[in-house]
């Protein structure tokens, strides 16, 4: 198992993908966070937004990697898999080690860190971005808060539990192209309008917190976008513990499924 995991950061670190993903998606929130930031303190001071919720608008703006970005993280778990099908690297890989159980295995261990170094980077470039903003528009940052570090924190973990679910679509997708198209469709467009239909129903709105991206911003203590926009199905979102143990679960199934229905097939 030991040198799988090995084998699978050599491969991770052998490529350009992990630090071009990195460099795109710190770019992305440097600049986001700063203009949310800027925008929602601008408009808080000057009427068109509620002042008494500026604490919020600071949380969510802190927290735009898990309800925005963990695209990012899940894209390079999934492709720690698809990329081997898709540059037939993936024959070698069973020769070497036959017990594809294993290998798979060793991908998830492997993207924890990664999604952790890809998490923290997210999370650093929206505390830069969204504490200029805040600071230009004359609204104080609140870098010395403890709530504050709290929810970087956990902001960091939730985008890490997305590189492990990205893994787990990976085995299931098995196709590269077909993985990013799933997930960029998935996060960018199904779940955000999933969780509106589901919200504006009594009877669904219960249901929204269990979808993956509200058990992302659970994890984070539910301050996102989503939550400002009424998006949090019936106001609630899971615990802390809860939203993470249901965005690992869901890494879990979609690898188990994956591993029964795709990897345990012959390799063309």
């Amino acid at each position: 198992m030991i040198a799988a995991v090995i084998s699978e950061y050599r491969k991770f670190f052998s490529t350009r993908m992990w630090w071009v993903l990195t460099l795109s998606m710190f770019a992305y929130f440097l600049l986001i966070a700063g203009g949310m930031g800027y925008m929602l303190a601008h408009e808080a001071q000057n009427g068109g937004l509620p002042p008494e919720l500026i604490d919020s608008y600071r949380t969510a703006v802190y927290g735009l990697g898990p309800s925005m970005g963990y695209v990012f993280p899940a894209l390079i778990g999934a492709m720690a898999v698809t990329a081997e099908y898709r540059h037939s690297t993936i024959l070698p890989t069973f020769l070497g080690e036959p017990r594809r159980a294993v290998v798979m295995a060793a991908k998830a261990v492997a993207a924890v860190p990664m999604g952790f170094v890809v998490g923290l980077a997210g999370t650093l470039a929206c505390l830069a971005g969204g504490a200029i903003g805040l600071e230009i528009a004359g609204v104080g940052a609140q870098l010395g808060a403890g709530a504050t570090w709290r929810g970087l924190a956990l902001s960091v973990l939730a985008m890490t539990l997305w590189a492990l679910v990205g893994v787990g679509l990976g085995m299931l997708v098995i196709s590269q192209v077909g993985v990013i198209i799933a997930v960029l469709v998935f996060t960018q467009l199904v779940e955000p309008l999933a969780r509106l239909g589901l919200a504006a129903f009594p009877a669904t709105a219960p249901s929204a917190k269990y979808l993956p991206g509200a058990a992302s911003d659970a994890i984070t203590g539910g301050g996102s976008i989503y939550a400002m926009a009424g998006l949090g199905g019936a106001g609630a979102y899971l615990r802390v513990w809860q939203g993470a143990l249901v965005l690992a679960a869901y890494g879990v199934v979609f690898g188990l499924i994956g591993y029964f229905l795709r990897i345990r097939r012959d390799v063309a």
